[in-house]
C-alpha cells in the first residue's frame, strides 16, 4: 500500500501576507495510493520498492513517502508531512480549496486500504485494488488557466536557380543570378498553457508536446519534449519550427 504523489502540476503553494502583501512559497502535493497490480503477501509493487534517499522529484516513485495511513517520512512534501507541519508552524497558510482537495485525496488512499487482493499462487499477480472510494466532500474546482499564443518565426531561405541558354555556335552558356536570396518568413501559432515538470515551470504547447521557459516576457525560449507518461524533459530533440 505504497503512497505516491500526485503530478507536479496537481501541487499548491502555501501563502503568508507581509507588509500587506501576499508571498507564496513551498509546493505541497497531495497523495494517493500505488494502484500498480502486487504479489501476493507484498504491500509494495516493484516499482515502489526502489527508494532514493532526498530525491527531489516528489511525483516519481523513488521518492519516499512511507505506506499509506503510517507516517510521512522526512523526503515527502505531501499534505500533512513533517515539511508542510513545519512551514504551518512558521507561519505560512493554506488556501481553503487547496486543504479541502487534499484532505479529500487523503481519505481516498486511506479508503483504499481495506480492499483486499484476490488469493492466487506464487506465479500469478493480482490487482491491488485500490481504487478511490468517493468522499462526500464538495470541493472547489480550480478555473483552467487560458492558454497563452505566442509566434514561433520559421525562416526559409530560395536561393535563385542556375540559368541554362539555349546552345550557341554548338556550345551550351550558363549564367549564375547574382541577386539577392529571398527571404521566406512563416508565422505559426501556438497554444501553449503553463506546467510544473521536475520542479520547475514550464509552457506546453499540448500539440507537439514542446516545452517553452518562462522567463520575464511571458514565454521564453524551446526547452525540449515533454513526455507525458514518465513526466519528465527529452532536451535532445531539436525546435523543429527554428530548422531553416
Amino acid at each position: 500500500m505504497a503512497r505516491r504523489a500526485h503530478a507536479d502540476r496537481t501541487s499548491f503553494k502555501l501563502y503568508k501576507e507581509e507588509g500587506g502583501l501576499v508571498k507564496e512559497a513551498n509546493y505541497v502535493w497531495t497523495e494517493y495510493s500505488c494502484p500498480n497490480v502486487v504479489s501476493e503477501g507484498s504491500e509494495m509493487c516493484t516499482g515502489c520498492r526502489v527508494k532514493l534517499p532526498n530525491y527531489k522529484y516528489q511525483s516519481s516513485p523513488k521518492c519516499d513517502h512511507g505506506l499509506v495511513g503510517g507516517p510521512y517520512p522526512s523526503d515527502s512534501k505531501l499534505y500533512g508531512s513533517p515539511s508542510y507541519l513545519k512551514h504551518v508552524k512558521e507561519g505560512w497558510k493554506i488556501r481553503e480549496a487547496d486543504e479541502l482537495r487534499a484532505k479529500d485525496f487523503q481519505q481516498k488512499a486511506i479508503s483504499s486500504m481495506g480492499r483486499k487482493p484476490k488469493a492466487v499462487t506464487d506465479a500469478v499477480l493480482v490487482s491491488s485494488d485500490t481504487q478511490p472510494v468517493a468522499v462526500a466532500t464538495e470541493v472547489k474546482a480550480k478555473q483552467p488557466r487560458k492558454p497563452r499564443t505566442i509566434k514561433v518565426k520559421a525562416t526559409a531561405e530560395v536561393v535563385q536557380p542556375t540559368l541554362e541558354l539555349p546552345p550557341a555556335s554548338g556550345q551550351a552558356l550558363f549564367v549564375e543570378s547574382t541577386s539577392t536570396p529571398i527571404k521566406v518568413t512563416d508565422v505559426i501559432i501556438v497554444k501553449v498553457k503553463k506546467i510544473r515538470c521536475e520542479g520547475k515551470e514550464y509552457y506546453l504547447d499540448s500539440v507537439s508536446s514542446k516545452l517553452y521557459g518562462v522567463s520575464v516576457n511571458g514565454v521564453g525560449s524551446y526547452k525540449g519534449r515533454y513526455n507525458s507518461e514518465s513526466e519528465t524533459i527529452d532536451a535532445h530533440y531539436p525546435d523543429s519550427d527554428a530548422e531553416a
